[in-house]
């Protein structure tokens, strides 16, 4: 068999690139975030400068793997030069503050690994490659290189096992089951609580953008950026939501009352799957008011009436998203770095770091 490594760039080549991509992602497991849908939305979005490439594997001249991969130079330690590859990402914090998860390449899961490691191998100009968020390689290893592996929950909720969307709240904890019922009964006071799904993509690109009010009130409250701070990010999404709303694989929900927002959440929708992307919520000064756990609470039971299979809170180990789940993905960020002198140098400089500065958790 013969092998042959393509490097396309994808804003000179854009069918060729369409044409592969969409070949392979029939054979490979694609979450939402490699999906065609998410990937030419952003190719679309990107400046046509950006460093970024389509690699392609061939086998006898028919293609078995892809996958792009963003390119930037730097410093590391104040001492390596060093070039990076990133997977589905340019390697720039502007455009990359998307946040692909579920990340992989596309190949059929059989080969998959061995793929991998020859395109790596015949990469020869990059000295290091990141795996951002991925699923499917913690298995991955090679002798030729220093791989790494920093792994994050992703915690869902199996909504098969629920028949009717009461038998949900009677999984929780007792705690968590409290805290549902006082501030449902809060918000009884101002009429109830009530959900609203977007219907159209004008009516969606509207409450994206009340979403992103009250995201950033919150964010920027607590002395942080928020997620809209940059502009390619809200730029993205309303390109996306412009472009997959029809196919339905983009939820807005609105949850309110008779008086006010409670919140709003921005999910999308994939394979029977709901995933949880972004929000925006109303905060009150009465604790027991909880807008996040009644929004997610009463999407979820409109999920489970649905028939969809998943809701997936994506990434994170933050408390409620575990306290409302049944199951759990690992989600790994993987470095892998060719070995040399500077390699191994750069592994002994972060094991004193680690040492004498471990991180708190």
């Amino acid at each position: 068999m013969s092998f042959k490594l393509v490097r396309l760039n994808p804003f000179t080549n854009a069918i060729a690139v369409k044409k592969v991509w969409t070949l392979l992602e029939q054979e490979a497991e694609v979450s939402f975030f490699n999906s065609w849908g998410w990937i030419s939305t952003w190719l679309n979005c990107l400046p046509d400068t950006t460093q970024l490439e389509l690699i392609i594997n061939y086998i006898d001249n028919q293609p078995v793997c892809c996958f792009f991969l963003g390119v930037k130079k730097g410093v590391e330690h104040k001492i390596f030069n060093k070039k990076r590859g990133y997977f589905n990402n340019t390697g720039h914090e502007e455009y990359d503050d998307l946040v692909v998860e579920y990340n992989s390449i596309l190949c059929n899961k059989n080969i998959r690994d061995r793929q991998l490691t020859l395109a790596i191998n015949h990469l020869e100009d990059i000295n290091e490659f990141r795996l951002l968020i991925s699923t499917n390689f913690s298995a991955f290893n090679s002798s030729a290189f220093l791989v790494r592996t920093i792994s994050q929950p992703s915690y869902w909720i199996n909504l098969t096992q629920f028949e009717q969307p009461a038998s949900y709240l009677a999984h929780l904890s007792k705690n968590k089951r409290s805290q549902i019922k006082r501030s449902l009964k809060e918000y009884e006071t101002q009429g109830g609580a009530r959900i609203q799904f977007a219907k159209t993509a004008d009516e969606a690109k509207l409450m994206f953008n009340k979403l992103e009010v009250l995201h950033q009130q919150e964010w920027i409250k607590r002395g942080k950026e928020g997620a809209f701070a940059k502009p390619f990010f809200k730029e993205f999404h309303l390109s996306l939501i412009k472009a997959r709303f029809e196919a339905g694989e983009i939820q807005l929900v609105r949850i309110y009352t008779d008086s006010e927002d409670i919140g709003y959440l921005y999910n999308f929708i994939f394979n029977h799957e709901v995933l949880f992307y972004q929000s925006g919520f109303s905060y009150k000064q009465s604790n027991h008011c909880r807008p996040g756990l009644i929004s997610h609470y009463l999407t979820v039971l409109s999920c489970i009436t649905a028939k969809y299979k998943k809701y997936n809170f994506l990434v994170g180990s933050t408390l409620y998203k575990k306290s409302l789940s049944t199951d759990a993905d690992q989600l790994d960020t993987i470095i892998i770095a060719r070995k040399s002198f500077q390699s191994y140098i750069e592994l002994f400089l972060r094991n004193i770091k680690t040492k004498f500065h471990p991180s708190k958790k």
